[in-house]
């Protein structure tokens, strides 16, 4: 499959002149789904449970050869309108991106036949509103494009909405690991391990070259965790959780960053990859130092909980730097010292969490003494 980004125009800056039917008059819907089948990508349509990442990149090649062909307005067919309640506004439309299911590829290539041609027929209602459902929404025209009050109402929310459940990854956040997946006492490690495992990973075959399309990327980074996972364990998948923005957000890692960043030649990468591994482990065992520090702490041990808390959270934040979602870290590694202390039930821990410290800190905000200590006061008080 190319690597190479698909260069999409992009639907939310379409204009009525882009979209306008009577600037396609030759447009024939009956010969769409010969059309269809007739551009190169129509050749590969990927196979049933084909990861979505790799079915967004057909389908995106798929649609650059609509818009070769057609013009801009092609790149529409992946959306439709329909009227929703929407809170504070009343019945309005909003934009639903179209699903394309991979089946057979003819009937996954008649769909989407199907789904261009009901977006030309939207654009030709749009045009007059014939069926007046769009026009008495549209907001008052001055801006003299003379563009028809359908599109106006259409384009007027700026609202679409989309699947999540096509978006699903094989792995967890690391946020989402349990102290018990994680723990380093409960799971043996050999650094001296990591630079083959790494190397055996991180080929020239496997690596996608730095213009690839970032679903590629996103699947490389995927499979070096899976790798390491097979190999170490589940709290292996912590080794790319970077500092500040990058791959994962918020992270204590220091060695990597994201793919634009941290990717080079292979042999460099790997290394790269093997000391991000080894450094997430370290952090691991200096929580668990840290943990051990504290427990067993009984509930009724109010200051040993807050002196505590206040310990991880300021910890915590040094490692991550107080960068972007450095909060997120610190959630996590709270949950797990609950965890670790005994606290069982799931639930209950994510309700302390949230009850307890979520929104009191920022992104990029050191907070001050004062601030962590009526977080971890706060947390004291609401343990069970």
């Amino acid at each position: 499959m190319p690597q190479d980004r698909v260069e999409l125009p992009d639907f939310q800056r379409l204009t009525w002149t882009d979209v306008d039917p009577a600037g396609r008059p030759d447009f024939d819907p009956a010969g769409v789904a010969a059309l269809v089948r007739s551009l190169p990508p129509a050749a590969d349509v990927p196979p049933p449970g084909t990861d979505w990442r790799l079915a967004g990149l057909w389908r995106d090649r798929m649609t650059g050869a609509l818009v070769e062909r057609l013009g801009p307005w092609a790149v529409g067919w992946q959306h439709t309108v329909v009227l929703e309640e929407y809170e504070n506004r009343g019945v309005i439309p909003i934009w639903w991106e179209v699903e394309l299911p991979l089946t057979t590829p003819a009937e996954t290539l008649d769909r989407l036949a199907e789904a261009l041609v009901a977006w030309h027929e939207l654009t030709v209602e749009l045009a007059t509103d014939s069926r007046g459902r769009f026009a008495a929404m549209a907001p008052a025209a001055g801006d003299g494009t003379g563009d028809p009050a359908a599109w106006r109402a259409v384009k007027a929310p700026g609202i679409s909405r989309w699947n999540p459940d096509r978006f699903v990854r094989k792995l967890p956040h690391p946020r989402n690991l349990s102290w018990s997946d994680v723990e380093p006492h409960a799971h043996g490690f050999d650094p001296a391990t990591v630079a083959e495992v790494a190397a055996g990973l991180v080929t020239a075959e496997t690596l996608p070259a730095q213009g690839a399309d970032w679903r590629l990327r996103d699947l490389w980074l995927e499979s070096v965790s899976i790798g390491f996972t097979e190999r170490y364990g589940r709290w292996a998948l912590g080794w790319c959780w970077a500092v500040g923005e990058g791959d994962l957000d918020g992270g204590p890692v220091g060695g990597w960053c994201c793919f634009p960043h941290s990717v080079t030649t292979p042999e460099a990468t790997a290394a790269t990859v093997a000391a991000a591994l080894i450094e997430w482990r370290g952090w691991l065992e200096d929580v668990a130092e840290r943990f051990g520090r504290f427990l067993p702490l009984s509930a009724g041990d109010l200051d040993g909980w807050e002196r505590a808390v206040a310990h991880l959270i300021t910890a915590v934040g040094e490692s991550t730097r107080y960068d972007s979602s450095w909060y997120t870290c610190c959630e996590t590694v709270l949950r797990w010292f609950l965890e670790a202390a005994g606290v069982d039930d799931a639930l209950q821990r994510d309700e302390l969490i949230f009850h307890a410290i979520s929104g009191c800190f920022s992104s990029w905000v050191e907070p001050s003494r004062e601030s962590v200590r009526a977080a971890a006061e706060d947390f004291a008080l609401k343990l069970p």
